[in-house]
């Protein structure tokens, strides 16, 4: 302990002697661990830390699937999840109806009325997630029923923002007021965290949407979870509920959609593939940072080592160990890296709140991260080993200094040094070369952020408002028979004010807005005097019901025929609008316009088609070709689509799309003033712009890109820091051969391409390692790119340039220093 103690103490003393130096090292290792400690953080929260369940690990999601229509996770039938509970592999199974956001309730209370995120669920999913109620009780069994009691479970959020932590709440009543008023009575409330699943608050019984109804096994409406049994796995799972629905599939061939399940983590479900690899190659990014920067603080030791020589000479003559000397070497090396680790604990503290930010509500458990106990273990051992490995090698290397020709010689040649020395060049080659693959990485990344941003959707989204309407509060008429309460009346009354509305351009009604997904509501299609097929031989489509000014307002071309009017009501011949894409893909070299379709065809061959309820056939007539849009999802494919007038296609949630001409603002509050004067038992309108949504829809590849962007800055400037360090110590250490050299009638020119060139050997090397590597790891990237190949040509040829231009800047400012050296003072050197 006294020599260690020693060795600290000097080890202090000799890093506040070069404060220079001191302060490079420890900010360049800052950043590196940092980084390392802010996206491991990340990872253990979202990816590593169990689920806060009752033994997550056994928790699986089960889905409906068939591999053969590319159908991978479709949500499943209440008959099936019943036959599903015949099995030998779970203890137990739940499951709810809904998702937050999309099936949100109204709430009423003295106010008004609120949105608030919930779903519906079965008695058994809390025992199947293994969560008790911090007070009160969750559903009962019997509550399961279509007459079940009307209870309530509320989130400890909405207990206290509501109801003030009021200790007395069980039993009193919730008024929910969705497709129906109904009075709720509060039997629990949940624990604090507990928002199962995706910030839920409110959750009603499953009994109440006739989940047991036989006659409904095409109605996929249910998430399904279940708990494996003590020793099962999901393999076994999977085979014995396989087992199960293809003797399903084989007694209900129509219905079904799916022949066979999908056993999922619930942990990898609630992740998702596409953000764990995210992560993951994040997380080898900003490895690379750090290796970039230990390079560096390998080279600087490696450089001051150097300067240091005499004195390690020195110490070895009278007496000391090659063993003391590394020991002391390594002693000031861990120093470093404990600095570097303290200042990038702190600086990780500021770029979790830079990744929290950026990402939003993004990532799932992301708003849960928090430097905690194992992320301060996990820096720490990386300051262990970053000072040790990397450390180690420098150490031996200056501690078997020639004796006898270090003690005699004043100075020695900088070039020699450097020929004997080969690690520092081989350190900054492997910096330039890993620097180059990010900035590479950084570079697609970015061109393909662009592209998506520049995707022609197909509508002009500027000046373009949506506000989403909820007509499912009682108060109104049915939608299939219109009357003057019903929907369609109020929301023609809330259309016509709007369109005469200060700054309003036009108006239209719309089934659903654009959301960040793939496809939209997908349906089979039959075509008339087409050979009837197997529901699976379907022909599909989008179908999206609209209002007249739906085309004009969006800003979509009408190519052929006619579009919607006012006259396209209920009662009148039904009608049907379809886009390009269709009338390439299901009527080639044909004329579309006159053709008759149907939406879902015949129940089977010989059996009579669907009707629409007042017993009609289903026929709609083609009249229209549009032009095609992008979907929002990941690929902005273009997808078959079928629009059918507004008034043909009811709906219970519309939304409005309204084109403006002055402020956004303005105009939203317009919205919501004539929505409450015509009706004021609608809830409040969603209002967003298009431009809003877009943004929504690349804020996945925006966050992958900032990221990537941010790190392959990061590496470009310690790869700078790096061939400049080695410069710089180069031509301090050759002065006396510089001087030398000028004295026998070098000019500046030959000082400056002798030092330049000494730097763009060792980054053409570089460059050329790093445009290896990149071909090879890059190809990682290729499922998060778009319409740009992994190895673009543009983008390592704009990398390498700029890389070769940064370096060539940090050759030449030593350079420019060797050229300026004055030759007495040079001979005079030490």
């Amino acid at each position: 302990m006294t020599t260690l103690l020693q060795d600290l103490k000097y080890g202090l003393r000799m890093l506040a002697r070069n404060p220079g130096f001191t302060a490079i090292a420890v900010l360049t290792l800052a950043l590196g661990i940092g980084a390392n400690t802010a996206i491991f953080s990340v990872i253990n929260t979202v990816l590593l830390r169990p689920l806060p369940y009752h033994d997550p690990d056994r928790l699986v999601m089960l889905w409906e699937r068939d591999p053969a229509k590319g159908i991978d996770h479709e949500l499943v039938t209440g008959p099936d999840f019943i036959d599903w509970r015949q099995n030998h592999v779970f203890t137990s199974m739940g499951f709810w109806a809904g998702f937050p956001g999309s099936t949100d309730f109204n709430l009423v209370g003295a106010q008004g009325t609120e949105k608030v995120a919930g779903i519906y669920a079965s008695s058994t999913l809390f025992s199947v997630l293994g969560v008790q109620p911090l007070m009160g009780r969750t559903f009962l069994p019997e509550e399961n029923n279509w007459q079940g009691s009307r209870v309530a479970l509320i989130s400890h959020e909405l207990w206290q923002s509501r109801f003030g932590s009021d200790p007395h709440v069980l039993g009193r009543t919730l008024t929910v007021d969705s497709y129906g008023r109904r009075d709720y009575s509060i039997v629990g409330v949940m624990p604090p965290g507990f928002n199962f699943p995706n910030r839920c608050d409110l959750w009603l019984p499953a009994g109440w949407i006739d989940v047991h109804l036989a006659e409904r096994r095409s109605g996929h409406w249910y998430s399904a979870i279940a708990r494996l049994k003590p020793g099962m796995t999901i393999e076994q799972a999977q085979s014995e509920l396989n087992a199960i629905q293809s003797r399903i599939a084989q007694d209900h061939p129509i219905d079904l959609i799916g022949n066979a399940v999908a056993v999922v983590p619930l942990l990898d479900q609630t992740i998702g593939q596409s953000l764990r690899a995210i992560l993951l190659i994040l997380w080898g990014v900003v490895a690379c940072v750090l290796l970039i920067a230990c390079a560096n603080l390998a080279n600087l030791l490696l450089a001051r080592g150097a300067a240091r020589q005499k004195e390690i000479a020195v110490r070895l003559a009278v007496g000391a160990s090659r063993w003391r000397v590394v020991r002391q070497l390594l002693t000031e090396s861990l120093l470093l890296a404990l600095g570097g680790g303290l200042l990038g604990v702190l600086g990780s503290t500021w770029a979790l709140r830079l990744l929290v930010g950026i990402a939003g509500s993004r990532i799932p458990r992301l708003q849960e991260v928090s430097i905690d106990a194992t992320s301060l273990a996990f820096t720490a051992g990386l300051c262990l080993i970053t000072g040790l490995f990397f450390g180690l090698a420098p150490a031996w290397r200056i501690s078997k200094p020639d004796l006898n020709r270090t003690l005699k010689e004043a100075t020695r040649s900088g070039d020699a040094l450097l020929q004997e020395n080969r690690l520092r060049p081989l350190l900054v080659i492997f910096e330039v070369a890993l620097s180059l693959v990010l900035l590479i990485g950084a570079g697609l990344m970015t061109r393909s952020f662009v592209s998506r941003l520049q995707i022609n959707r197909g509508f002009q989204p500027d000046h373009l408002l949506t506000a989403q309407l909820d007509f499912s509060v009682s108060g109104f008429g049915g939608w299939i028979h219109p009357t003057a309460t019903s929907p369609q009346a109020i929301l023609k009354q809330i259309m016509e004010r709007i369109r005469n509305a200060p700054g309003i351009v036009s108006v239209a009604a719309v089934y659903k807005l654009p959301r960040d997904i793939e496809k939209g509501l997908a349906f089979p299609v039959v075509i008339e005097n087409r050979p009837s097929a197997a529901s699976a031989g379907y022909p599909t489509a989008d179908f999206e019901g609209v209002s007249p000014d739906y085309f004009r307002t969006m800003g979509i071309p009408l190519l052929a025929g006619r579009s919607f009017t006012e006259d396209d009501l209920y009662a009148a011949p039904w009608v049907a609008i379809v886009n390009q894409t269709m009338a390439r893909r299901y009527f080639p070299n044909q004329n579309p316009i006159g053709k008759r379709l149907a939406l879902g065809g015949r129940k089977n061959p010989g059996q009579p088609d669907y009707t629409d309820p007042d017993g009609r056939p289903p026929w709609k007539q083609i009249v229209g070709v549009v032009a095609d849009t992008r979907t929002l999802g990941p690929r902005a494919e273009t997808v078959p689509e079928v629009y059918v007038p507004f008034d043909q296609w009811p709906m219970q949630s519309p939304a409005l799309l309204v084109r403006t001409t002055g402020s956004a603002a303005l105009s939203a509050a317009a919205i919501s003033s004539e929505v409450r004067a015509v009706n004021k038992n609608l809830p409040p309108p969603v209002i967003r712009s298009m431009d809003e949504i877009l943004a929504d829809s690349v804020a996945q590849p925006r966050y992958q890109t900032i990221l990537l962007d941010l790190f392959g800055i990061v590496a470009l400037v310690l790869a700078t820091v790096g061939v400049y360090g080695v410069l710089s110590y180069s031509v301090a250490q050759r002065t006396h051969e510089i001087g030398i050299r000028m004295a026998l009638g070098a000019d500046k020119r030959d000082v400056l391409r002798m030092v330049v060139g000494q730097g763009i050997k060792l980054a053409l090397i570089g460059v050329a390692a790093g445009v290896a590597g990149s071909l090879a790891l890059t190809r990682l990237l290729s499922s998060l790119l778009y319409d740009v190949t992994p190895t673009d040509p543009l983008t390592f040829l704009a990398a390498s340039l700029i890389l070769f231009a940064v370096a060539l800047l940090a050759c030449y400012i030593p350079a420019r220093r060797a050229a300026k050296v004055d030759p007495m003072v040079a001979l005079r050197y030490e």
